[in-house]
């Protein structure tokens, strides 16, 4: 790929929800590319139905229900400490999967009477925003090591949308800000100081597209 021109570029709010639908993963059975395609009837939030999870090397298939997420899961904790009602205990926990054997409590040191409490945790799937396709949480193809970071796209679409924007020298807003893509993207991407090492970065998870995205 050649090194792009600096040009102009127009953030119009796209949502990353937009490039969701359709995510390439890491087949859980043979490793090779996999396809997620799904449905959701809002962009925000990103609620997939009729998932669907494709190999394309091996014969591996799944649809998606409730019970098929194997992502990353949040805890959040916020309740009055049961000893002394302060208000509140807040905390996060994040585990790598979503499993039988997640704490139900999670012990926490009250500033007001000075006890360590339990308290409960509530557990979320956050679906939009990891290197991980929202209808199963199975790891993206689309991800490689990049400023000491991990740059990761759903499709070969995003990774286009991504480098259309590192690239440019001239970077403009319209649109609903605060949710686009671009406005929420971490600062060591759109820095102008790492636009070669992204680039670059781009380019190397280019050639790993399956002939099924690049054609």
């Amino acid at each position: 790929m050649a090194k792009p021109e600096l040009g102009r570029h127009v953030d119009r709010g796209v949502l990353l929800a937009r490039f969701a639908a359709e995510c390439l993963v890491v087949c859980p059975q043979c490793s090779g590319p996999a396809i997620v395609v799904s449905e959701s009837k809002y962009a925000m939030p990103f609620e997939p139905v009729r998932s669907r999870v494709t190999c394309l090397k091996c014969s591996f298939q799944r649809a998606g229900d409730p019970e098929t997420w194997c992502g990353p899961v949040t805890g959040k904790v916020k309740e009055r400490c049961p000893q002394c009602g302060f208000k509140w205990l807040t905390g996060t926990v994040r585990r790598k999967s979503l499993t039988s054997r997640l704490r139900k409590e999670a012990p926490m040191l009250c500033p007001s009477c000075d006890q360590t409490v339990k308290v409960p945790i509530q557990w979320m799937i956050e679906r939009i925003g990891g290197a991980y396709d929202p209808s199963f949480g199975l790891p993206l193809w689309l991800k490689a090591s990049c400023c000491g970071e991990t740059l990761w796209a759903y499709n070969s679409k995003h990774l286009d949308a991504l480098r259309d924007y590192v690239s440019a020298g001239l970077r403009e807003r319209t649109g609903v800000r605060h949710w686009s893509m671009f406005a929420r993207l971490p600062k060591w991407i759109s820095s102008r100081h790492n636009r070669d090492a992204v680039l670059q970065c781009i380019q190397r998870l280019q050639r790993t597209l399956p002939k099924r995205e690049t054609s």
